[in-house]
């Protein structure tokens, strides 16, 4: 694989989520709970409800809904994400509000990469999107795309 001037290799880029026994025992729960509460209404809280292209059945998932450029977008790591491939319509509950939403799954690593230096533009850090990317790193497209997708909500 060819790196960018500068870039690090992809191992450099790590991922930084909590275990998963974590967020499916105590994180997502909590989020799922508190989202259309009062206090949800004030917390950075979302959870994206859509139903499973193959499986028919009911997804709750908690997100990290974010502003960039003029997109909320989602950097989604699990493997729900594949859901919106094509596109697919779901409902948001953000601010004590549940509103429809239609969901594109950003794959193409150029996609991908464009968003994340967007991001990294308007002051959302690695950290926010629970990765570490090395100081002076410049991971290329395809080491980001490696580590997250992109879904945009319209």
């Amino acid at each position: 694989m060819e790196h960018s001037e500068g870039a690090r290799p992809a191992e450099a880029i790590q991922d930084r989520r909590p275990p998963r026994w974590f967020i499916d025992r105590v994180a997502n729960p909590v989020v799922r709970r508190l989202a259309p509460s009062r206090l949800g209404r004030r917390l950075p809280v979302a959870v994206l409800t859509f139903t499973g292209r193959r499986s028919g059945r009911r997804f709750d998932v908690p997100v990290a809904v974010h502003q960039v450029d003029d997109q909320r977008v989602v950097f989604a790591a699990g493997a729900w994400r594949v859901n919106f491939r094509g596109g697919a319509d779901a409902q948001l509950l953000a601010e004590g509000r549940s509103t429809p939403v239609h969901v594109t799954l950003l794959e193409d690593p150029a996609d991908v990469g464009a968003v994340f230096r967007a991001a990294f533009d308007t002051g959302i850090t690695p950290e926010k999107i629970a990765l570490r990317i090395p100081s002076g790193s410049q991971p290329t497209d395809e080491e980001l795309a490696a580590h997250r997708r992109i879904l945009v909500l319209r």
